[in-house]
């Protein structure tokens, strides 16, 4: 590659994302402690603790203990799953070393200078503890790839014990100083007597807590599920020539026909990743709909007070609540998800004045579940001087278009 600024940008990112706390947390300590003799649901509880940015590979090792000797413990089942994705990045400080030394000098001293800036942590040894092993776009790609599948074995615990599970966290009080505090201000309520006497009255008992129940693992599904849905799309096909591209100054001036000629000779663009998840985006665009529709039929109790009300579920994960609306225009758009994610639905073309003028039959969820190998199969076969598309080498694109009439859309480059 001739350059590798996003490459780099992204990797220096996975650091940057697991360093995301303030001074004040770097300067706390807390003090936990777990051994062999205690009990599965006291270990639960001391990995808990540790579930932070500068010890959750700490908590990862406790929970394992917990669930050796509790398979069944819940809290530990939900915080190993949680972690999980974290646990990818193992030794990715070190690790990218290759990729950001082809980088800007720029570049390599932000590197540098963030590895400088890591406090003497877990954390740090966590980060740099590792070979310096991934040398291309493709390798990181394939880490993100891991990072979105340990997302999606927290997804499915999620949803698997929906409807089961409820449990109570216990806040660390250094990482969550600020929302035990915030909890606090809102636990306490004033009345004043008729002679002029102020009694103010604060119930402090769970503030340092946040239960979770069906809502709040739904919601938070669905949270996992649209961070999945953005990996899954980043990671399908390799980009790793995309910049390369941006950087062709030549493509500006170049013909149409040699345009073209370009994307077909470049070897690796638009190849089909090994370890890709596009099948799994119609199940997400399934257990969506189905999420909305089941908080739609609960919002007295998800959402009491009505949208943008704060504190309404005081105590829960989701103390704002899980408020979805219930218009036409939502109604309309699950309908239309339903639709895509079911299998083939038409679509209808609209004119420049948004006025229906053809419809086309799409088969997404076939595309999605068997996506072609290589994307450059189907650029078209010719474009004219002008940039419009006379032919394509396949007309229903994959599959995409089960009738072949990909030409009712419009042949504009």
């Amino acid at each position: 590659m001739k350059t590798i600024l996003k490459t780099t940008i992204l990797a220096t990112s996975l650091i940057i994302a697991l360093t995301a706390c303030s001074e004040k947390d770097k300067d706390n300590t807390t003090n936990v402690h777990a051994d062999a003799s205690m009990k599965a649901d006291e270990l639960a509880d001391a990995g808990e603790q540790l579930v932070s940015p500068y010890t959750f590979m700490l908590s990862d090792k406790v929970f394992d203990m917990a669930l050796e000797k509790d398979p069944s413990n819940k809290k530990a089942q939900f915080y190993k799953a949680f972690v999980k994705r974290m646990m990818v990045l193992k030794g990715i400080g070190k690790r990218i070393a290759p990729l950001m030394k082809k980088g800007t000098a720029k570049q390599q001293a932000d590197y540098e200078k963030a590895k400088t800036d890591l406090p003497d942590s877990p954390l740090k040894s966590f980060l740099l503890d590792g070979p310096e092993d991934i040398k291309s776009y493709s390798q990181l790609v394939s880490v993100i790839a891991d990072y979105n599948s340990a997302l999606n074995d927290f997804r499915k615990f999620l949803k698997l014990n929906a409807g089961t599970l409820d449990l109570t966290l216990n806040l660390n009080p250094h990482i969550f100083e600020k929302e035990i505090n915030d909890q606090a201000a809102h636990s306490c309520s004033w009345t004043q007597s008729p002679e002029g006497a102020i009694d103010v009255q604060c119930e402090t008992a769970g503030i340092a807590q946040k239960k979770v129940n069906t809502a709040d693992l739904i919601a938070l599904q669905q949270m996992t599920g649209g961070e999945m849905l953005y990996w899954s799309l980043y990671t399908a096909y390799d980009l790793s020539t995309v910049e390369e591209i941006a950087k062709n100054e030549r493509l500006k001036t170049m013909p149409p026909q040699e345009v073209l000629a370009y994307y077909k000779s470049l070897p690796s663009l638009g190849k089909l990743n090994k370890n890709q998840t596009l099948s799994l985006i119609p199940e997400l665009g399934s257990d969506f709909s189905a999420s909305v529709k089941w908080a739609q039929q609960y919002q007295g109790r998800l959402c009491p007070k009505g949208v943008k009300v704060p504190n309404q579920r005081r105590g829960f994960l989701f103390k704002d609540g899980v408020c979805v609306e219930t218009t036409n225009e939502v109604n309309k758009a699950l309908a239309m998800l339903d639709q895509m994610v079911s299998g083939i639905y038409t679509q209808p073309i609209l004119d420049e004045q948004g006025q229906q003028v053809d419809q086309i039959r799409v088969n997404l969820v076939g595309f999605l579940k068997n996506p072609p190998q290589d994307l450059k199969a189907f650029l078209p076969e010719s474009i004219d001087q002008n940039g419009k598309t006379p032919q394509w080498s396949d007309n229903t694109l994959g599959g995409l278009f089960p009738d072949g009439d990909i030409q009712k859309l419009r042949k504009e480059k």
